[in-house]
């Protein structure tokens, strides 16, 4: 029987990293095979979030910094950012280069989304990531947004602004009031992002060339549809659970791991496709059930492991609830 497909991973561009490597190599003089390996790769060349992930909660264990993703922002170089900041820079005006990132931000990191969002006299701009991201993945990202928006204005124009993070307030906000000069920080927001003025959107960016900016979008454009397109959470969820089921237990936990974000973020994507963890596990459960009594001669037990149910009993309970009959007599009538 023909294994289902993986489900699909979000990804990372290598050159989202290459800040992180220069910043452990030199301050902390962390040498690696790792860091050296993602130094010589392609700036375009992709990682699994979950893989970066893992390699940032590795690093902040072994630097005791936790201000590691406010201080690799800083070391953003210009251009590193790739078409993505080129379209920001290259943009009219403010609002359009904001636009042009949350289109394309998916050639840095295809887990993150970017909403721009006019509540009265406000522009807010949000971050949203399917990923569960550690504390110094997201202080990167706001750190980069931040000095990017900064690093094109012009000399005579600098936003006054709210930064808003999602976590408690650290005990100590050097690091922070240095990364985002001139902004208040708001701790225990409910969302990440940055809140300003409506009226800056309008603002013109200084070296915007809307002809270079629109040959840009093209580009990105093709760069985009080159990239493996994400499914969304339902079809991710089923195919992990068509995958998984009767090799391990899968818990709304160990799924949201294994496709890389919370549990809650899973919860709140599936409730936005309108279904849930326990709907999709019995939906999937049924159909290899009905897939096992109709095509095989396995026993009600060995079925009842494989749909990693507790004992037989449970598994034939299930069953007539989700059919009004035992799974014997579907198994006589399907013959």
């Amino acid at each position: 029987m023909r294994r289902p497909e993986a489900p699909y991973a979000p990804t990372y561009a290598v050159r989202l990293l290459l800040p992180f490597v220069r910043l452990l190599s030199r301050d902390h003089h962390v040498e690696h095979e790792v860091l050296n390996g993602i130094s010589n790769m392609d700036p375009d060349d992709r990682l699994p979030v979950l893989y970066v992930h893992s390699l940032l909660e590795g690093a902040l264990a072994l630097t005791q910094d936790p201000a590691l993703g406010l201080k690799a922002a800083r070391e953003i170089s210009r251009g590193e950012c790739g078409v993505v900041e080129y379209l920001a820079r290259t943009a009219p005006t403010w609002g359009d280069g904001l636009r042009a990132v949350a289109s394309y931000l998916g050639l840095l990191n295809d887990s993150l989304r970017c909403e721009l969002r006019q509540d009265g006299d406000n522009a807010l701009i949000l971050l949203h990531s399917l990923a569960a991201m550690p504390r110094a993945a997201m202080d990167f990202c706001l750190g980069a947004f931040h000095i990017g928006g900064s690093s094109f204005s012009s000399p005579d124009f600098l936003p006054t602004f709210e930064v808003w993070f999602p976590y408690e307030e650290p005990s100590r906000l050097g690091e922070y009031v240095r990364t985002f000069r001139g902004a208040q920080l708001r701790f225990r927001a409910p969302w990440s992002g940055f809140v300003m003025p409506a009226d800056y959107l309008g603002r013109r960016v200084s070296g915007g060339d809307l002809q270079l900016h629109c040959v840009l979008r093209k580009y990105a454009e093709q760069m985009l549809a080159a990239l493996p397109q994400p499914k969304n959470m339902t079809t991710q969820l089923r195919e992990l659970l068509a995958t998984e089921l009767g090799r391990r237990t899968i818990t709304a936990s160990i799924a949201a791991y294994k496709l890389s974000t919370s549990e809650r973020s899973l919860a709140r994507h599936l409730h936005k496709e309108g279904t849930s963890f326990t709907a999709l596990l019995a939906d999937t459960r049924l159909s290899l059930a009905t897939r096992y009594l109709r095509n095989t001669e396995l026993s009600m037990s060995a079925i009842s492991l494989l749909l990693d149910f507790s004992d037989t009993t449970a598994f034939q309970r299930a069953f007539r609830r989700w059919t009004g009959q035992s799974p014997g007599a579907f198994r006589r009538r399907r013959r």
